[in-house]
């Protein structure tokens, strides 16, 4: 009897288990079909956005230049230069649009620089400008001038993509003020340019406009995630152009290039319809400051895009009431008042004292790079500045420090979360194991490394475990004593400018971003301190100078070894940085850094027939 008992008080509940068991496989089976189908789905959402734009591009009116040398003459020439042409009725703003209309079209098709192109709405702007101009009316400093806008920023009708295709299809309703105020002062948006998926590797690739190739050798990267920028600024296909930072992303593609970038203060500068890779357009990560800024082929240019933005507009009453903001601080609450002094940016007279960073004890600089750091040094003597070596012995805690905020929460969560269905881009694979790891795999890992040998490699899987909310908060403590120690040693001894290698290597080879996003040390560590920084090109790899020294002997010195080789003719740079709120002085240093190499720096040569680059020799 008590045998019965049990086999039947058994079976129900091997029943309810095996039933338990049933749902639970369906239910995964089924979110993962699920999954499947939205992955194909959103690549062929990807898919047609591209064709889309390639059916909107007629040959017959943005073809090759019918006068070459006409052409090149227009996009050879800067957006300050543009704009005195333009005033001085030298060339129509019709035929300047145009021409960049016509040699981005075909840099989009051979390098995949371009996202989305505003081509017709920038003629027809362009028309007006002139009609304007011939009543004498002038707009502003930028009067039918084109500038290209990073895939980031929102443009009425169009899409904001941050390189998801989830974000496909979706025209935005207005403007972002910064894309405004260019308008605003007689600026034409005419193409968008490509990004990284999720815009955090210094890269640009997506599933919607493919991987950006350097005009310098399609074997390289242009850098990210402005790397269309970049990539647009060194073909002359685009005079001038916005970009965002918040590692590296505007002067990474600058470095890489050879064309020039800044980074304002980050408070200084509006986010307002700057778009963000999170699910509702939003992230709660503010430890490290994200900024937009200008990238172009002068420092004069960036100092005028930005003399824009900061610019003092008296507004009425009336406009407040209609929206009709002229200043980014009435626009954004965020935003302190703080103009735009050109006195002060443009001051080619003054002399300066600038510290130089060598190496930042983490990532040895290769020797490209520290021949650009001497020829620069050289030249700022010669002109007559003060030029000091730096001794600072906090650098080398920058880059672990950066890996640590901006890789808490783990597993990366939120690039995941925005992809919203979408494949992760197999670039961040990589990235992805390592923030994704246990804490006792982890910890047992690095052990092994250091015991290795590896002892950076090991450091650097310590810094990216996720963290909770007291080891966060104790990391955030040591940069901000960190950064104030910084900011005294650097008052204290009277420097006005800091002066670094502008990276850690030339541009690498696609997909060289896996194994060397930690190259970015030299960028990442003004990120980490909100300092405004630059980057100014200096010079191209020599022969003989295509190789990497392995002090440290592991994975990051055998990566950088293997991909540096073969870049001779990559352009070089050095960043020039200063204290936060100081951007009119480093505008100023950069002016000069940019005087002194003048001689060293020769900008590459074009023929509108290609895209192929040659360095003057």
């Amino acid at each position: 009897m008590t045998k019965l008992h049990l086999s039947l008080s058994v079976e129900p509940i091997a029943a309810a288990l095996c039933a338990g068991l049933l749902l639970y496989a369906a239910r995964v089976g089924w979110r993962w079909l699920a999954a499947r189908r939205r992955t194909a789905e959103l690549l062929a959402r990807a898919q047609e956005k591209k064709a889309q734009r390639e059916s909107q591009w007629p040959d017959a009116q943005f073809g090759p230049f019918s006068d070459e040398k006409h052409g090149m003459a227009i996009v050879s020439l800067t957006a300050t230069e543009l704009a005195d042409a333009i005033r001085n009725k030298k060339y129509t703003s019709e035929e300047v649009v145009r021409a960049y209309c016509c040699r981005a079209k075909e840099v989009g098709k051979q390098l995949n620089m371009t996202a989305e192109a505003c081509f017709e709405d920038a003629m027809r702007e362009a028309k007006l400008c002139d009609r304007e101009l011939k009543a004498g009316k002038l707009r502003g400093p930028l009067h039918g001038v084109p500038f290209s806008v990073k895939d980031q920023f929102d443009m009425k009708g169009y899409d904001s993509t941050c390189g998801l295709a989830a974000r496909v299809f979706k025209p935005l309703e207005r403007t972002s003020v910064l894309v405004t105020m260019l308008q605003a002062a007689g600026g034409i948006p005419f193409v968008r340019s490509n990004i990284p998926q999720c815009l955090m590797l210094p890269e640009s690739f997506n599933a919607i406009w493919g991987t950006a190739q350097n005009p310098f050798d399609r074997t390289r990267t242009v850098g990210g995630s402005s790397g269309g920028e970049g990539g647009l600024l060194a073909a002359h296909a685009s005079p001038i152009g916005i970009g965002t930072d918040i590692g590296g992303s505007i002067r990474i593609p600058a470095a890489f290039c050879g064309v020039v970038g800044f980074k304002p203060t980050p408070q200084r500068m509006t986010k307002h319809g700057c778009a963000v890779p999170r699910p509702k357009g939003a992230s709660g990560q503010n430890a490290i400051a994200a900024t937009a800024g200008p990238l172009a082929r002068s420092v004069a240019d960036c100092d005028l895009a930005m003399s824009i933005w900061c610019a003092d507009h008296p507004e009425t009453a009336a406009d407040r009431r209609a929206g009709n903001f002229k200043t980014m601080w009435s626009s954004d609450a965020d935003c302190p008042r703080v103009p735009w002094n050109q006195d002060e940016s443009s001051n080619t007279t003054k002399k300066l004292k600038f510290a130089v960073i060598k190496t930042d004890g983490f990532f040895e600089p290769a020797p490209s790079y520290s021949r650009a750091l001497d020829t620069a040094s050289r030249g700022l003597r010669q002109s007559g500045h003060t030029v000091v070596d730096l001794a600072w012995p906090g650098m080398n805690q920058c880059a672990l420090l950066y890996v640590a905020l901006l890789g808490a929460e783990g597993s990366m969560q939120g690039f995941v979360d925005g992809l919203e269905g979408e494949a992760l881009h197999p670039n961040y694979s990589f990235l992805k194991t390592i923030a994704s790891l246990p804490g006792f795999v982890r910890t047992v890992m690095s052990c092994t490394m250091g015991l290795l040998g590896q002892s950076r490699m090991a450091s650097l899987v310590r810094a990216g475990a996720k963290k909770d909310t007291y080891t966060f908060w104790g990391f955030v403590k040591e940069r901000n004593l960190l950064r104030e120690s910084l900011i005294k040693f650097l008052q204290s001894n009277e420097i006005d400018a800091v002066l670094s290698p502008g990276m850690g290597m030339p541009a690498f080879k696609h997909g060289g971003s896996v194994k060397l996003n930690q190259s970015c040390s030299y960028t990442t560590a003004w990120n980490l301190f909100n300092f405004p920084a630059g980057i100014v090109p200096v010079t191209y790899v020599a022969e003989g100078e295509d190789f990497y020294r392995r002090d440290h002997k592991d994975q990051l010195d055998a990566a950088a070894e293997k991909d540096i080789r073969g870049s001779v003719g990559m352009p070089v740079t050095v960043q020039v940085a200063a204290v936060p709120w100081k951007d009119e002085l480093c505008m100023c240093a950069m002016r000069h850094v940019e005087k002194a190499v003048s001689s060293s720096w020769k900008p590459p040569l074009f023929t509108a027939a290609s895209v192929d680059v040659s360095a003057p020799q």
